[in-house]
Formats: structure tokens, C-alpha cells, sequence
């Protein structure tokens, strides 16, 4: 039997014993992860434009960054050593495809690594389907640097899917910045922003609705300030799947309360204390030329922002100032049938921002 058939067979036994579907075994997971686009969407459409005969094999690509998109760390790591370990052209259609979509160098990330810009040099040089170049780059390029251009490329895709579904299945449409503000305003800038700005935010609306209560939970840290967030009945897409899924949550414990995540913020009224919003903030590694780790006015997606305005205790509020911070949890079903199990509940610890706008 050769080595190949071997791997193939007991790949067959792996995924008929474990249930596990015999691609992901064959890929080196367990897990099958699609959120991403399919290996024949990343194939390139003339192969013989990248140097090759046949299309190559991205299935390892495609399970990759959907566990990108995801945010299964084991399958990341097994993947991410396997995909370096294949032909070149593998890692040059994955970086090539996504780093497509930058209209431009700061696009592309000032703070990616040399590597990832030698890449988007090579990209930018090529003609329409013509990817030799970039294959050859791949080629010039050590294991450490080939390795650096898989991270950066990964870091796009988990942005661009995560912004732009579309895009995983190949729609390109070819945007001129990754950048989710639309300024009324001309020449607005976020950082120039004043009361009279308006900013069209519509776009980063979490595609799940939900409504919140504000209430104190103990915890091993002491009582704290939080916000239980309940499903609206009328949003299939709220629940658990998508705090856990899409959102990355992680699983609620009562005894302990989870390390700060500087990406999640709840927004409050300076003046009122009023509750504004919830908003994920987007990793500053995608936005050039700034130098702290993240940026507090450029959202990745608004989970939640008030209808009207949603007041709170005071005795909340000054929990919330003193520790600076609030624990979001849920889905919370808040039917009478349906007792409360903290099993089915996830978390996250958010900064709180004390503001007169969303």
C-alpha cells in the first residue's frame, strides 16, 4: 500500500468511526468548518495562469480560514502547518484572492509584514489572472516568511468574511477601502468628528436583534454591572448559535468572571446614563497608521443600539464608573415557562465608554 493510499484509508476509518466527514479528516481536523468559501471558489479560474496544469487543491485553504472565521484555534494551528507544508501556489491563491480585494498598500495593512507587502507588490505588478508572480514571490520566500503571509492573509479573510459574507463564495466587488464609516460630511475624518457629524453606521448592524436588561450579577470577582441580552422573538438568527458562533462568546461561569476583552464596549450616556449601544471594535492591525492596539471609533459590528433611550439604576451606573467595566451575557428567555440555566449562557467583559453618541 503507498504512504498516500494509507493516509486516505485511514482517513476513511477516522471519519467512519468518529462521524467526522472525510474531508475534514482528510484536511487533518475533526471539525468541519464552512463558513468560509469552498475549495472550488478559491481555485483560480485558468490554472495555466498561475503556472499550473490542473487547479490546485485548497481544501486545506478552505477549512482553514473557515476555522479563521470561526475561531477554532486547534484546527488553526494543525491547518496553518499543513497549508505551509503543500505546493506553493496553495499559499499564493489563498493570499492572492483576498489581498485582491485591497484597492491599495494601506488597504493592504501598514503593519503587516514585509513578506505580506512583498506579496502585494507581486500582486499588484500582475495582469488579470496572472498569478505566476506571485507564485514565484512564495517561491523566494522561507518557511518564517511564507508563515508571516499566511497570518496576514488570514487576518483579511477573517475581516473581509466577516464584513462582507459575500465574498467567501467570490464576489468581489472590487471596494476601495475596507474602512465601515460612511461620512455625511465631507471630509470628515473619525478622529475629527464634532457634534455636527453624521455618520451612516447603518451598514454595521448585527444581522440578530435583540433587546437587553440591565441588572447587577454576582460573581468571583463580587457583585458587578451587567447586561443580559434577550432575543427578539421575531430575529430567527438571535440565540445562542450566534453569540457563540458568530460573536465568539464564550461559555458563562459563575464563579469567575472572564478577563476584559478590549474589543467589546458597551456605550453609556455621559449626562443621563443611559444604555446606547454595543459594538464590537474593529483590530487596529487593519487600519493603518494608528499606534494604539485599538481603535475606540471604528466599530467591526453594533450587537445592540437603542431604540430609545434605555435608562439604568443608579446604583448600577456607579458600579459601572467605579469598575469601569460590565459583564454582557446571555440569550436570557425571559418566559415564565423556561427557567433560567446558566449551561445555556455565554459571556463576554466589556469596557464601558462614557459618551454623549453611539
Amino acid at each position: 500500500m503507498s504512504k498516500s493510499h494509507g493516509r486516505k484509508s485511514r482517513a476513511r476509518n477516522t471519519s467512519r468511526s468518529r462521524g467526522a466527514a472525510y474531508a475534514s479528516a482528510q484536511a487533518g481536523t475533526l471539525h468541519q468548518h464552512d463558513s468560509g468559501p469552498s475549495d472550488k471558489d478559491l481555485q483560480p479560474a485558468r490554472p495555466g495562469g498561475w503556472g499550473a496544469d490542473t487547479a490546485p487543491d485548497m481544501r486545506t485553504a478552505s477549512a482553514l480560514i473557515g476555522a479563521c472565521l470561526e475561531r477554532c484555534a486547534p484546527c488553526q494551528q494543525s491547518l496553518a502547518a499543513k497549508l505551509l507544508d503543500e505546493d506553493p501556489i496553495v499559499l499564493a491563491v489563498t493570499a492572492g484572492s483576498v489581498y485582491s480585494l485591497a484597492a491599495d498598500a494601506r488597504d493592504a495593512g501598514s503593519l503587516a509584514s514585509e513578506a505580506a507587502h512583498a506579496f502585494f507588490r507581486a500582486l499588484k505588478a500582475s495582469s488579470p489572472g496572472d498569478g505566476r508572480g506571485m507564485v514565484r514571490c512564495v517561491e523566494s520566500l522561507n518557511y518564517q516568511d511564507r508563515a508571516a503571509l499566511l497570518e496576514d492573509a488570514l487576518d483579511l479573510w477573517t475581516f473581509y468574511g466577516h464584513k462582507h459574507p459575500g465574498l467567501m463564495r467570490g464576489q468581489n466587488t472590487r471596494q476601495k477601502s475596507p474602512s465601515p464609516f460612511t461620512f455625511a460630511v465631507p471630509g470628515s475624518a473619525p478622529e475629527d468628528a464634532g457634534p455636527g457629524t453624521v455618520l451612516d453606521l447603518s451598514g454595521l448592524a448585527h444581522p440578530a436583534r435583540y433587546g437587553v436588561r440591565a441588572d447587577m450579577t454576582l460573581t468571583g470577582s463580587g457583585r458587578v454591572a451587567s447586561v443580559a441580552l434577550v432575543p427578539d422573538p421575531e430575529s430567527r438568527e438571535a440565540g445562542y448559535d450566534d453569540l457563540h458562533q458568530r460573536l465568539a462568546w464564550e461559555p458563562y461561569l459563575p464563579e469567575a468572571l472572564p478577563e476584559e476583552d478590549p474589543a467589546w464596549v458597551l456605550k453609556i450616556h455621559e449626562t443621563n446614563g443611559t444604555l446606547l449601544g454595543i459594538v464590537r471594535l474593529l483590530d487596529a492591525s487593519l487600519l493603518p497608521g494608528k499606534p494604539r492596539e485599538w481603535r475606540p471609533d471604528a466599530y467591526d459590528v453594533i450587537l445592540w443600539s437603542a431604540p430609545q433611550p434605555t435608562p439604568a439604576s443608579a446604583a448600577w451606573l456607579e458600579t459601572a464608573r467605579e469598575k469601569g467595566s460590565v459583564l454582557l451575557y446571555g440569550p436570557l428567555d425571559l418566559t415564565p415557562a423556561a427557567p433560567l440555566d446558566s449551561a445555556r449562557l455565554l459571556a463576554v467583559h466589556a469596557r464601558c465608554v462614557f459618551t454623549d453618541r453611539l
